[in-house]
Formats: structure tokens, C-alpha cells, sequence
């Protein structure tokens, strides 16, 4: 009798059991994902940026083109701190005029920036993220001027070297765990000629990682 006692109880056991075991394996943490596991991003890609070269309503915006590269070290999966250049090119608008300047000559600015990055939302192969970096930017107006004829003249900024920032989202597709494609929509704030450009600007790229973050 006392054998037939114990075997029910067991079998009276086991529903219980298995559904514990079961909520156990549920709810237990799951381990960072491997694309977020690297202690180095390097990312490269196309510069895209809308700038004005003038504080004058008179000039008009024009469209940059060109490269961005940078290296962030993630210190924690969720944050890091980045590294950023930027080269951008383009033309300027100038009316005809009677001192041989072209109507279109050529411009370019340059951006070295710095500072966090972060990782807000993480998903085996998505990430949105923010970065908030400042620095300085150049800006190369003159190339295409004449001797004796300055930008200004036109009422466009001169050559200078001035504060630059960018702002604003990160979006990852992880293709493997060391390969993502990158979406980056800044707002690149520059000040050339005393004020403010509320510049707009984005890029598309790869991005590859490296390293080890838990080492």
C-alpha cells in the first residue's frame, strides 16, 4: 500500500513541477545580442547636408555631397563615445556679375566632432540610437573667387573656422553581428559670420564592429 501512496504522489508532483520548470525557462534574463557585444563601431558611408552660405535672404541654400567616417568605443553596450569627420561639397549661387565670378563656384566644409553616442532601443536586428556631438567646421568659400574679390563682396561668408555640432538619430540593421547598415538624420547647426545655420543633414552607410566589450 505505502508504494502505491508514494507513486501518485509523485505523479501529483510532476504537473507542478513541469510548470515551474517551464516559467523558469521563460522569464530567465536573455543574454545581450552578439551584434551589441563589440567594443569598436567603424562606420562609413554618403554626406548629405542643406546649408546656407549667407545670413543675406538674398542668397540661396544650396545641397552638399559627400563623405562621413567614425569610430565610436562602446563602454557599455548602451553608451559610448564617438568620433566624427565629415566633408561635404557643393556649389554657391552668384548673380551675374561684373567681376568675373562664376555663377556657380565651388564650396566645401569640413566637421571633426565628438561625444556620446547612445543605444535606446536594442533588438537582435534593429537599433535606434542618439548621438550628441560638437566640434569644429570649416568652411571654404573663396576657391572659385578671383584675386581681389572676397565672399563677402556677394554677401557670403569667408573662409572660417568655426563651432559645428550635430545632433540627432542613429537607426542599425544588423545584417551579421559584426555588419549593419546605418541611417543617420542630424541637425548640424554650424556659426560661420557671428549667427547661427540651422543646417540639415544625413547619411547611409556600413558599419563594422569589432572587439570585445566584456573583456
Amino acid at each position: 500500500m505505502s508504494r502505491f501512496v508514494v507513486l501518485a504522489a509523485l505523479g501529483l508532483l510532476q504537473g507542478p513541477v513541469t510548470r515551474l520548470h517551464a516559467q523558469v525557462t521563460a522569464t530567465a534574463p536573455q543574454a545581450e545580442a552578439d551584434a551589441y557585444s563589440q567594443r569598436w563601431d567603424f562606420f562609413g558611408g554618403y554626406q548629405y547636408a542643406h546649408f546656407n552660405p549667407s545670413n543675406g535672404l538674398s542668397v540661396e541654400a544650396v545641397n552638399l555631397k559627400g563623405w562621413t567616417g567614425s569610430a565610436t568605443v562602446w563602454l557599455h553596450p548602451q553608451w559610448g563615445i564617438e568620433a566624427d569627420a565629415r566633408g561635404e561639397y557643393g556649389v554657391l549661387v552668384i548673380p551675374p556679375n561684373n567681376e568675373n565670378v562664376p555663377t556657380n563656384p565651388p564650396m566645401s566644409e569640413h566637421l571633426e566632432l565628438f561625444g556620446p553616442s547612445f543605444r535606446i532601443y536594442r533588438a537582435p536586428k534593429v537599433m535606434l540610437g542618439m548621438h550628441f556631438l560638437v566640434g569644429a567646421a570649416y568652411g571654404d568659400f573663396s576657391s572659385g573667387f578671383p584675386a581681389g574679390t572676397q565672399p563677402q563682396d556677394f554677401d557670403i561668408y569667408n573662409n572660417k573656422l568655426a563651432l559645428g555640432m550635430a545632433w540627432g538619430g542613429i537607426a542599425d540593421y544588423n545584417v551579421t553581428p559584426h555588419w549593419s547598415v546605418r541611417f543617420v538624420a542630424d541637425w548640424q547647426p554650424t556659426h560661420y559670420g557671428f549667427s547661427w545655420q540651422n543646417e540639415g543633414a544625413g547619411s547611409v552607410g556600413l558599419v563594422y564592429k569589432i572587439g570585445s566589450l566584456h573583456k
